[in-house]
């Protein structure tokens, strides 16, 4: 009887401290290294959001959005947080991934300057020296905006940016130059130098930014594991937009040896960039088959796309519910 209760009691013990059940293990392949643009992450992770929907995810850094594209499109990684027109052209390509939801509404690529400059619009770049990336993808956008505004190019002096832009800007080698403005723009600001810019979605690039891909496959095999990991994602930036520096605490507790001036400088502009009137009406990372077909009517006139698909197959807002 003595050895009955001793089992007995041990059995409740394990029962008592075991889990109530299994989390499922996933990964998320972010677009690039850990910056503070990511802080709503590891702030969903950090505060639990995950855990209480069942879920343990483990964040990795990335090398840019076409290589987490791929690797979800192939299935190494079950969710990726990348560039939205990137999914796109590769769901065009037969890589199947989904948007369940677009975060970052606004391109952050921009015409980035120095107050000092006097540039305040496209026109006063005239007589100017701009430095682009040639061959980029930012190059191409950059036409787009200068053939839909209808600038005369041969006013602006072009000259080729190597990819150090915030010392060419330091060292007054280029007036202006096409940047990420929450990276290149804001490391100047972190250097002590007054910056402004222009964001070419504001005149006229209609380009959705970041958004959280998921493979179609592992879509229609458990949409419950999706809809439970969209929900703690979102959940995470729409707690950031309203704690903002806790947010930011979370990223540079996870992250102690970034510059953290420059990563508080960053983060209240990203958040920014999740707001639109979509998202006004229905909720962060809604986007509209009106504005997937804007982009992709940009991408194929930019010649980065080379025919037009049924976005309606590349996003979908039900996850968002």
């Amino acid at each position: 009887m003595k050895g009955f209760r001793t089992l007995l009691a041990t059995m409740l013990v394990v029962a008592i401290n075991a889990p109530a059940f299994a989390l499922d293990k996933v990964t998320l392949r972010l677009d690039w290294v850990y910056g503070s643009e990511h802080a709503p992450i590891f702030l969903a992770r950090d505060k639990g959001f995950f855990e209480k929907e069942g879920i343990d995810v483990t964040v990795l850094p990335g090398q840019g959005s076409t290589v987490t594209v791929k690797l979800v499109g192939n299935g190494s990684e079950e969710f990726g947080y990348a560039a939205a027109d990137q999914g796109l052209m590769a769901y065009a390509k037969g890589l199947p991934v989904v948007s369940t939801a677009v975060i970052l509404q606004k391109n952050p690529v921009a015409v980035i300057f120095p107050k000092s400059s006097g540039i305040k619009t496209l026109t006063d770049l005239y007589g100017k020296t701009m430095g682009v990336l040639f061959q980029s993808v930012g190059e191409k956008q950059w036409r787009y905006v200068i053939k839909y505004n209808k600038l005369d190019q041969s006013k602006i002096h072009e000259v080729a940016l190597d990819r150090n832009i915030a010392a060419m800007i330091e060292a007054n080698k280029v007036d202006a130059s096409l940047a990420f403005f929450f990276n290149d723009g804001l490391k100047v600001v972190s250097d002590g130098t007054p910056m402004d810019w222009i964001l070419l979605s504001d005149v006229g690039l209609p380009i959705y930014s970041t958004a959280l891909l998921v493979n179609e496959d592992l879509l229609k095999k458990n949409p419950d594991l999706v809809r439970r990991f969209t929900r703690a994602f979102v959940e995470g930036w729409k707690y950031s937009v309203d704690h903002e520096q806790e947010a930011l605490d979370a990223f540079l507790k996870a992250n102690p040896t970034v510059d953290a001036k420059y990563s508080a400088l960053k983060l209240p502009e990203v958040l920014k960039l999740t707001q639109s009137a979509e998202t006004e009406k229905n909720g962060i990372g809604y986007s509209t088959k009106e504005k997937w077909e804007e982009m992709q009517k940009a991408l194929v006139d930019m010649g980065i796309m080379e025919s037009p698909i049924d976005v309606s197959k590349v996003f979908t807002n039900d996850f968002l519910k």
